[in-house]
């Protein structure tokens, strides 16, 4: 293989200096790569260069050596499993350029200590917000004890203020917030992403605002303790297991703007049966997954 862009090499991968770092496969028989042998080792550091513009999905997975990185102001966005299971990983830094983290970035970077994020907003027990347009959750590692260069506890979470200036909650964006019991969603609020509050157990109440056009797949899945939901006329499709297994809730309106109703969506609710009357529901809502 001849690149005359090469710039880095990795155990497995070629990074190439261009606007968006690329990585790329190198199969396991590959010894030459312009005119140079490389013998694959782990990569532990890497520097990335200012020209890059974007780390790319899946750029850094899988690079188990990886203990550190600098990201640099050049960096706007960070694509999907970017670090998955950069299991040596133990600090980052995120500058303020940074504008979009793609989801499960750093999932199981189980050795992560240290995380300086310049746009830092909010801190829970799993998770650091960051506050875009779009609300964005980063999974917060076990071992996490400084971010920012302050020490946090990583205290149960109850009550979150969602700042006017968001206007989508993303994927998994309040996922497994066991202790969350309330949250006021603002009107400037026009999305729920897939899995927003899945397995929030203790979330009772919660509040759509008309603003909100679209519930996303698995939105409220296991919310156990969910008693009652307003649904607005603004909302027209019900997601695929958005309300599955929501036993305690009672109290659910449809309105009639709704025209797409996803599979399991209320099985195992607690208004199941009076949800049943209504024949503009398919039976499929009521179906096990599985």
């Amino acid at each position: 293989m001849n690149i005359e862009n090469l710039q880095f090499v990795s155990k497995e991968r070629i990074f190439m200096n261009e606007p968006v770092l690329v990585s790329i496969e190198i199969p396991e028989n590959l010894q030459i790569i312009n005119g140079k042998n490389i013998f694959k080792k782990d990569i532990n550091k890497f520097i990335i260069p200012s020209s890059i513009t974007k780390l790319d999905d899946w750029c850094f997975s899988y690079c188990s050596s990886l203990k550190s990185i600098n990201i640099p102001s050049s960096i706007c966005e960070i694509g999907t499993c970017c670090f998955y299971e950069c299991s040596s990983l133990t600090t980052i830094n995120i500058p303020s350029s940074i504008t979009s983290i793609g989801k499960d970035c750093f999932y199981e970077c189980s050795s992560l200590t240290s995380m300086n994020i310049e746009n830092l907003q909010f801190v829970s027990k799993e998770r650091i917000f960051m506050n875009e347009p779009v609300l964005i959750s980063c999974e917060i590692s076990y071992n996490l004890q400084i971010i920012n260069g302050k020490n946090i506890f990583k205290k149960d979470i109850n009550e979150f203020i969602i700042p006017s200036s968001i206007t989508k909650l993303g994927y998994r964006c309040f996922s497994k917030c066991s202790t969350l019991k309330s949250i006021n969603i603002p009107s400037s609020i026009t999305k729920l992403g897939d899995e927003c509050f899945s397995e929030c157990t203790s979330l009772t109440s919660i509040n759509i605002p008309s603003s909100i056009s679209e519930i996303g797949d698995w939105c409220f899945y296991e919310c156990y303790s969910l008693t009652t939901i307003n649904i607005p006329s603004s909302i027209s499709e019900i997601g695929t297991c958005c309300f599955y297994e929501c036993s305690s809730l009672k109290s659910i309106n449809i309105p009639s703007s709704i025209t797409s109703f996803g599979n399991y969506c209320f099985y195992g609710c607690g208004c199941e049966e009076e949800l049943k009357k209504n024949k503009t529901i398919p039976r499929k809502c009521f179906d096990k997954r599985y």
